[in-house]
């Protein structure tokens, strides 16, 4: 059922984002309204294909689609051109033409591989996001980013590609990995940090319904913030202006995923980090008060984080840093907050400063395992 239909105003470029449970049963219909082509390459991973693909496979071709299933494995490291290359190469052997379709049916890493497939092959042609996690769907199938990774640096090589349509179903979400889902908080609390002080509020007591997937806060917190992320897009669609603000958190993010090449620290976790980080940076600077910095860190605290950042290089990270893309010339830039609700982009932030930011962190991350004693005398 559609609990909520949302537009990103774009003229004759928006689109609708379909929120709510047991959308899926309606695939094939919501793809005929909008007039998606026949010809449709669903792109997935391993995972999300062992328990999805074959009934929507089933459930699309009876109602007269032609569907190419490309599956690729799991994770940040298909976030590639090589990856992007091998898809290409089955869509040519299966005469996808520029009448084609992509469905993205996955997570963040999926939708990004998917979109730009969909926005370089034969120079466009129709994309379908069908989010599959909390973090994809609260953010990041909406706004048309695309892009691969390169060896230096996250998100690197990409482009702007607007989806046809969104179908985000909660219902999906019920089977996500505890991890996911803590990913998927990441990018909520952050929505409530630079937009959404009620968002903040209500999260302060709702943090334990959501990781427990009760329906009513997940409802909840996707449909806020995807008002508030087609909202943005409606008025900055290429990130020249209000956009940036989406990226606060993810400057330390992105570098503490890079520093950890990718496999210990996945996107919603960094961010979280991130989040945590850059509010200590904006309390430093004595641009956030110390009650709202008390706030955030208590809300992150309360989150269970599993992986430990404990062994990544402090000059590693601020080397990957000074690589971030939204960087002016030599100088960082960061999304700070000044208070719940709203924020500022500094630039030329200390790296002692950033360090010691990074110092911190260690009480947010999971402990390492001590060691058994023993029994003998040393």
């Amino acid at each position: 059922m559609v609990e909520h239909t949302i537009r990103v105003e774009l003229g004759d470029r928006s689109y609708p984002v379909y929120t709510g449970g047991g959308i899926l049963g309606s695939l094939a219909n919501l793809l005929d309204f909008h007039g998606i082509p026949k010809q449709l390459v669903v792109i997935t991973d391993r995972n999300v294909a062992h328990r999805y693909l074959p009934p929507i496979q089933r459930h699309l071709v009876s109602s007269g689609y032609a569907v190419t299933p490309i599956v690729v494995p799991p994770g940040e490291s298909q976030k590639s051109l090589s990856t992007a290359g091998r898809i290409y190469a089955q869509m040519l052997r299966a005469r996808v033409g520029r009448g084609g379709a992509v469905l993205a049916l996955g997570g963040g890493v999926i939708g990004d591989l998917a979109g730009f497939v969909a926005a370089t092959y034969h120079r466009g042609i129709a994309l379908v996001h069908v989010p599959t996690t909390l973090l994809s769907q609260v953010d990041s199938s909406i706004g048309g980013k695309t892009a691969v990774n390169h060896a230096l640096g996250k998100n690197m090589i990409g482009a702007f590609h607007q989806p046809r349509v969104v179908i985000s179903d909660i219902d999906v979400l019920q089977t996500l990995p505890a991890r996911e889902v803590i990913c998927g908080l990441g990018e909520i609390v952050k929505y409530g940090i630079i937009l959404d002080e009620e968002l903040f509020s209500w999260l302060e007591s709702a943090v334990p319904d959501v990781l427990a997937l009760k329906k009513e806060a997940l409802i909840r917190a996707q449909s806020r913030c995807v008002e508030l992320k087609a909202s943005l897009v409606s008025r900055d669609e290429r990130e020249t202006g209000e956009r940036v603000i989406l990226n606060c958190g993810h400057t330390i993010g992105h570098a503490l995923e890079a520093a950890g090449n990718y496999r210990l620290l996945k996107h919603g976790e960094a961010v979280l980090l991130g989040l945590v980080a850059e509010s200590f940076l904006a309390l430093q600077m004595n641009l956030l008060p110390q009650m709202s910095y008390d706030r955030i860190s208590r809300l992150i605290a309360g989150i269970p984080l599993r992986q430990r950042f404990q062994k990544l290089k402090r000059s590693v990270v601020l080397s990957m840093i000074g690589r971030d893309k939204k960087a002016v010339g030599r100088r960082n830039r960061f999304v700070l907050p000044v208070r719940i609700g709203q924020t500022r982009v500094v630039e030329n932030v200390s790296a002692s400063l950033i360090g010691e930011a990074l110092g911190i962190l260690h009480a947010f991350s999971a402990k390492p395992r001590s060691k058994k004693h023993s029994g003998k005398n040393r």
